[in-house]
């Protein structure tokens, strides 16, 4: 997972029920910021031009997932995550972060908490995926996150609002699914384009089905569309000691880059 394995492991943790965080109105009263919204639903946190906006990292790590939209130095992510920190929340993490970016975070108190590895393909001569691959519409999120469940651990999975995010996070995007022959969902991709790049926002194969090429077509199509999109390249992150998504990734054409990046955290 990261380097920082004990930090994370004791804020691994099931949700407190609702009722045990801090009243938002009355921390919003004693903060440096202003907070709108209501934990633990998603909250916008302000101070003068500077904005962010948090979410629970998921629905079962009582984590905060803190992303900064304009403005805002080390002074305002540490009032920031003081601010989320006395809703009672057991810590607060930063979005994947290039090493250039990490300098604001780590002055404003946040450790080292998991390790991502980059990586990116040109979109030439993709070979066409080994299985039927459609595009899934709203009715496929319930499945897409079952699988999503069932694929990753409890700190990486994606919870509805964490897909929502990644399916808006580009100009356009395009959820990709392999139909399960005995009903609902063997796998499921979101893809991202922007002007010149695509990006794999999210792949993932039931554990029944895995070991059938199945992520390895969901890939192929996630580029051909990215290619189709206008992009020239597709990009993606992985944790860094998740060596078979690496394999699969470097088969396929893709390389490492020298820029990793990293997650970051803030315990309270």
């Amino acid at each position: 997972m990261g380097a920082d394995r004990s930090r994370t492991a004791t804020a691994l943790q099931k949700w407190p029920a609702a009722g045990a965080f801090q009243d938002t109105d009355t921390i919003a009263a004693m903060a440096k910021v202003r907070l709108d919204g209501s934990w633990p639903g998603q909250v916008v946190l302000r101070r003068g031009w500077a904005r962010a906006e948090s979410r629970p990292w998921n629905d079962v790590v009582p984590m905060a997932h803190l992303r900064l939209l304009r403005g805002g130095g080390s002074s305002f992510i540490g009032d920031c995550s003081e601010t989320l920190l006395d809703l009672g929340i057991s810590a607060v993490l930063s979005p994947p972060l290039p090493r250039s970016a990490r300098i604001a975070w780590e002055a404003a108190g946040f450790d080292l908490c998991a390790d991502l590895t980059l990586m990116r393909r040109s979109l030439h001569r993709i070979p066409p995926p080994s299985h039927l691959v459609l595009t899934g519409d709203s009715s496929d999120i319930p499945e897409a996150l079952r699988i999503d469940s069932a694929a990753f651990d409890e700190f990486w999975r994606f919870d509805g609002r964490a897909l929502d995010e990644a399916m808006a996070a580009t100009a356009s995007s395009v959820l990709h699914v392999v139909r399960n022959p005995e009903g609902g969902l063997a796998g499921f991709a979101v893809t991202g384009a922007g002007q010149t790049v695509a990006y794999l926002q999210r792949l993932a194969v039931d554990p029944r089905w895995q070991a059938q090429g199945i992520g390895r077509s969901l890939v192929r199509t996630s580029g051909r569309w990215a290619k189709k999109a206008g992009a020239g390249a597709l990009m993606l992150n992985t944790q860094a000691d998740n060596a078979s998504a690496i394999g699969l990734y470097e088969s396929e054409g893709f390389g490492l880059l020298e820029e990793p990046l990293a997650v970051l955290s803030r315990a309270s």
